[in-house]
């Protein structure tokens, strides 16, 4: 009986003993696999926190920056911000939807009336117009289509979308190759305008549409057109390669043009038109070819850039205010009537901040990359002495809480705080 007693108690025993060294094994397993996930944590913490600094310094120490996106691709045309926190970017063929706040990508959606998006997308109560090179599409905020229009047969002559612009009683307004077309809201066609012209530009409001036309031989006339298709006034441009419009808050039209060249004491333009009879208020002229648009501030003042530096006109008058040089400066401005600040980007990735009294307070080199190349033996990377700096031709944006947003030309967005008191 004892022994039988005993075998047993021997066979507890080494089950007893196997347990706990098969318990002893899943401990040590589980100590590995918490080891393991405690290291990928930190690893993940490090990249975040090294990322993070490197976006925080881009802007150190007059900018803070609250989010950085990289390779969202080259735009095609302007960014379109809204009230409601979205971010449209026309990518080539693409719209890509995003949330201004944070950052994150919300929807990615192809275009699906041909060619690639060069016009800047117009939202009117929360709806979305995209034009292609034959046709229009309408589609709400979460990137499904509404309605398409296409025009049959395709318009020739251009790969580039046709312009667009919301106007009276809901009107659209479809610039193409071929003529102007007024559609209503939901779709159904109202009247076509043509006189064998392109439209290049078009802007309109609650009396009509301006249009900027162009013929074969390059000669530019700027019309104005009632919201039943008649032509009001037409004034000659001359000879342009582009024009960028927008309305002022008296009654006025401003242009500018850029010349198709400099010859024949040719200049670039800035000219404001009485939006009712099309009279010239005044013009200034800069003998250069590459004038940005122009940007107002609520205080009578006018801001663009040209020929390496900043200009303020007064927009009543068109006088000149001040001017201030800017090193390779690049781009349209951003102006923050709060701070009273204008903001430019350059042809070598900085950021300009200028007071409306035309005082450079500070500039940053946002984007330095040493380029590096594999060494010739390869195995290891070495300098190439050259900075990869990027580009910022499209003018930054004050968006709706007074943050600032930068898109690079190689597809770096960027939301940043200005914090220099200064």
């Amino acid at each position: 009986m004892s022994e039988r007693i005993a075998t047993k108690n021997g066979e507890n025993i080494a089950k007893e003993e196997g347990h706990n060294t098969l318990g002893q094994e899943m401990k040590e397993w589980g100590d590995a696999r918490m080891l393991f996930k405690r290291v990928i944590f930190i690893t993940l913490i490090l990249f975040l926190f090294i990322g993070n600094a490197e976006a925080a310094g881009r802007f150190y120490p007059y900018g803070e920056v609250k989010w950085m996106v990289e390779k969202a691709g080259k735009l095609s045309a302007d960014v379109t911000i809204t009230d409601n926190g979205l971010l449209y970017t026309p990518v080539g063929n693409k719209i890509i939807c995003y949330d201004w706040n944070r950052g994150t990508k919300l929807w990615e959606r192809k275009m699906d009336v041909g060619g690639k998006i060069t016009e800047q997308l117009i939202v009117k109560n929360q709806t979305i117009y995209v034009t292609g090179s034959d046709g229009i599409q309408q589609m709400r905020p979460n990137g499904s289509v509404t309605w398409l229009y296409r025009l049959l047969p395709k318009p020739k002559g251009t790969k580039s979308s046709g312009v667009v612009s919301v106007g009276p009683q809901g009107l659209v307004f479809l610039g193409l190759a071929e003529g102007l077309y007024a559609l209503e809201p939901l779709k159904n066609y109202r009247w076509r305008f043509s006189d064998e012209k392109n439209i290049v530009a078009a802007l309109a409001n609650d009396n009509g549409v301006y249009v900027c036309m162009g013929d074969q031989e390059g000669s530019f006339s700027l019309q104005a057109i009632d919201r039943e298709g008649e032509k009001l006034w037409q004034k000659s441009l001359g000879e342009i390669k582009d024009i960028k419009m927008q309305f002022g808050t008296r009654g006025e039209l401003y242009a500018v043009t850029n010349p198709a060249s400099l010859e024949r004491n040719a200049s670039a333009k800035i000219w404001c038109y009485d939006l009712e009879n099309g009279e010239e208020l005044w013009s200034y002229s800069i003998k250069t070819e590459n004038l940005t648009d122009i940007t107002l501030s609520n205080n009578g003042l006018l801001f663009f850039c040209g020929k390496g530096e900043l200009y303020c006109l007064n927009s009543q008058n068109g006088k000149l205010q001040w001017g201030q040089p800017l090193l390779n400066v690049s781009s349209g401005v951003a102006v923050d009537a709060t701070k009273e600040r204008i903001y430019a980007g350059s042809g070598d990735g900085r950021i300009f901040c200028v007071s409306f009294a035309g005082r450079l307070l500070w500039d940053k080199e946002i984007d330095r990359i040493t380029g590096q190349t594999l060494a010739k033996g390869g195995g290891k990377m070495i300098d190439t002495g050259k900075d990869e700096k990027d580009t910022i031709t499209r003018a930054p944006r004050i968006l709706p809480d007074g943050s600032i947003f930068i898109y690079t030309d190689k597809g770096t967005m960027y939301r940043f705080v200005d914090v220099f008191k200064g």
